[in-house]
């Protein structure tokens, strides 16, 4: 009998036990990936984006669950997300090319200012390039889903920005940790200031800036253009952006889930590509169309800013900044398409 109680009580541990690691291995399955964006709650962005966390969810019967933080409300700047994702509170983040470099200094040669005169020489370079560059974003550490170009930044200010003289103490934002741009706008004899940027609205209200180089849909997105009034006609950087998540978080998914996040994070954003340079147009007609001047830059001295920025990504390049030879790269690239396109 005491055999028999002993053998039943035994049984009834192991079910138990049995349970608690079943349970523990469903436990263990569940992840949750965490990342940050400074794109305010209710943008496109964040409507689609949580669209395919659902998507992420549903697919792997909640083994994956994506949770969005915007408004940079988990990090202002990518530094403060890089920080978070090192002691695991963030797995990752959607950032724009200058703040890229702070996980792959490489990530930001698209956005050198004034490198490009149109989209068509973008796509030339990234025809032959972005593979390189989510290589070394890989190589870095980071999985990312494609590249989302936006098109054109323009430089958009309380005075009109045409010609050098123009250019004489205005007070230009320049995201935090943008070298390469702050190099730039001084070479042009622009005071650049670096913020995180959400302070740049503050920033405009106090006059502690009087202009920003931004493409129209973000002036629009972060409602800037409410307190600006001109437009300068000419691109000054190209704008693309990328989500990226730690390897190591991302390695925790299993083979078939990693897959399921690749395919739905990738197909959103081949759409944010593919609609990103047309929504930026319309973006600029709608910004004219409200009240903002677009102004012309004096034709003689296009060229000389040109001049004056290449130097300075010449310089930078020679300082280590971002690697010289995908820059020469990316020179031989524009210059062959512009040849062909003479031709």
């Amino acid at each position: 009998m005491i055999v028999q109680r002993g053998f039943r009580l035994n049984h009834f541990l192991a079910l138990c036990l049995g349970a608690v690691l079943l349970l523990g291995v469903s436990t263990a399955q569940a992840q949750t990936l965490k990342l940050s964006t400074v794109v305010p709650e209710g943008s496109d962005w964040m409507v689609k984006m949580r669209e395919g966390a659902k998507q992420i969810k549903e697919r792997t019967e909640g083994r994956v669950e994506i949770k969005l933080y915007g408004g940079g409300v988990q990090g202002r700047n990518a530094r403060q997300v890089q920080r978070k994702m090192r002691t695991g509170q963030l797995h990752g983040g959607a950032f724009t090319a200058g703040e890229l470099a702070v996980f792959q200094k490489d990530a930001m040669l698209y956005s050198l200012a004034l490198m490009f005169n149109n989209v068509d020489e973008v796509n030339a370079v990234r025809a032959e390039m972005d593979a390189e560059l989510q290589r070394r974003l890989d190589e870095a550490g980071y999985v990312s889903f494609g590249l989302a170009g936006g098109g054109f930044a323009y430089l958009m200010s309380n005075q009109p920005l045409t010609s050098i003289a123009d250019f004489a103490g205005s007070k230009t934002w320049t995201p935090e940790g943008d070298e390469i741009s702050f190099a730039a706008f001084k070479a042009l004899g622009i005071a650049p200031v670096m913020m995180p940027i959400t302070d740049v609205l503050t920033g405009l209200q106090t006059d502690l800036l009087d202009s920003v180089a931004v493409p129209p849909v973000g002036a629009i997105v972060f409602q800037w253009h409410t307190r600006l009034k001109y437009v300068t006609d000419l691109p000054v950087a190209y704008v693309y952006a990328a989500l990226i998540i730690d390897k190591k978080a991302f390695s925790r998914l299993s083979e078939a889930d990693q897959g399921v996040v690749r395919e739905v994070f990738g197909a959103v954003y081949e759409q944010f590509d593919a609609g990103g340079v047309a929504e930026n147009t319309d973006a600029l007609e709608a910004l004219v169309g409200s009240g903002l001047q677009m102004v012309q830059p004096d034709a003689g001295q296009v060229a000389e800013w040109r001049t004056t920025v290449e130097a300075s990504h010449a310089a930078q390049a020679s300082a280590g900044a971002f690697d010289q030879a995908l820059f020469d790269q990316m020179q031989e690239i524009i210059a062959r398409h512009r040849a062909g396109a003479a031709e």
